[in-house]
């Protein structure tokens, strides 16, 4: 713990030094800085970190109540507490005063010595746990920075294991048909395209974690459709691949906001349907997703069939790390990045509860995940 700068002021050398030696039998853990009047204090008290300021309000050309305005009025010196020294015969007058300039406290000459030591010692006491407070408020923040790489590490991770997946089945299926010799023109150019996709979604996704990072995120107008097209472009191969049949119901509309964020948050909500939908027969697995305009704000919704999200757990789905897989496949990070993303980087709301639905006069259960945003917003 570092030691307390005391500062003391007064014209009066004597003054000085017998304060000082008081201080000095009472204190081992402070530093005094003395000043022979207004202008020495305030130059010491700039560029020294001062605690403590002892100001003797009788000084000739700048007294104590100037030198405290002065104080106060400059952001590096406006915190530090004043005791003013005060002569017995005007105490009332003076101690008001100091008071309306910012004093915490004030003493009369001459001076008690119990009663200033009584004084310091609780001031320093403060000083001491307000200090505690601060190291300890830098070790949380330290801890808290290292949390969020942590966290940012994970989201990255989570948005780029799909992708990922996607170029590396691809790659694998062009060498097995480029070795039994079945591999056609079309399907070289059509699976290279799609490897050139999500390896650029992928480097995209860097630049969109950055800019959610910094907040500096550009809005954009782009259509809705549009954008719900090019994100199930990522992510087909690996609907088709679960026997996932996709049913759309999109409107024409354009919206002012951020079209990747958006995107990776698509992503991760279909994909915990995609998981959710193993456990349903692969002939009957359906994904919903649909829009509409209403007032100025769209909803978009994403219903499957894969019997809903137990009550018990339904409420948690969107809290950092919360998740129902096995540790080597969920992180419990999507959903909540994407809760983050929606309602603070896009200002929206999402919310997700069990529907039950008919289709195609078969009735079925799932989780509907509804996400509102303003079109201009």
């Amino acid at each position: 713990m570092k030691n307390i700068n005391i500062l003391i002021v007064d014209d009066v050398e004597a003054n000085i030094i017998s304060l000082e030696y008081l201080l000095n039998d009472y204190f081992d853990d402070i530093n005094i800085f003395k000043a022979y009047n207004g202008e020495e204090a305030l130059k010491i008290s700039f560029t020294s970190s001062i605690d403590l300021i002892i100001l003797d309000i009788q000084m000739p050309v700048m007294d104590g109540f100037e030198t405290a305005s002065f104080l106060k009025k400059n952001k590096k010196t406006k915190e530090i507490p004043i005791i003013f020294l005060t002569a017995a015969f005007k105490e009332e007058e003076f101690a008001k005063k100091g008071f309306e300039v910012g004093a915490v406290d004030y003493l009369t000459k001459p001076i008690n010595n119990h009663q200033l030591v009584n004084k310091l010692r609780l001031y320093i006491e403060l000083f001491k746990k307000n200090n505690q407070l601060i190291e300890n408020q830098k070790l949380l923040t330290e801890q808290t920075k290292l949390a969020s790489m942590g966290e940012m590490i994970g989201n990255i991770a989570h948005q780029w294991r799909q992708p990922l997946s996607v170029i590396s089945t691809s790659a694998t299926g062009l060498l097995m048909q480029h070795e039994f010799g079945t591999l056609s023109d079309d399907k070289l150019i059509t699976t290279c395209n799609n490897i050139n996709d999500n390896a650029q979604y992928l480097s995209k996704t860097i630049d969109d974690f950055k800019n959610f990072i910094k907040g500096d995120a550009k809005k954009e107008l782009f259509d809705l459709k549009t954008n719900i097209n090019n994100f199930l472009s990522i992510i087909s191969s690996s609907l088709k691949q679960h026997n996932i049949n996709l049913i759309l119901d999109l409107e024409d509309c354009k919206i002012n906001g951020y079209p990747n964020e958006l995107n990776q948050c698509l992503i991760n909500i279909v994909n915990n349907s995609k998981d959710a939908l193993d456990n349903i027969d692969k002939n009957d697995r359906c994904v919903f997703i649909s829009n509409k305009v209403i007032d100025n704000n769209v909803q978009i919704s994403i219903l499957d069939n894969a019997n809903g999200i137990s009550d018990d757990i339904i409420n948690k789905i969107f809290e950092p790390y919360f998740t129902t897989k096995h540790q080597s496949q969920g992180t419990g990070l999507g959903l909540s990045m994407t809760y983050k993303l929606i309602t603070q980087h896009m200002k929206g709301h999402i919310e997700v509860k069990n529907e039950i639905f008919t289709y195609n006069d078969k009735q079925y259960k799932g989780a509907k995940f509804t996400i509102t945003l303003n079109l201009n917003n």
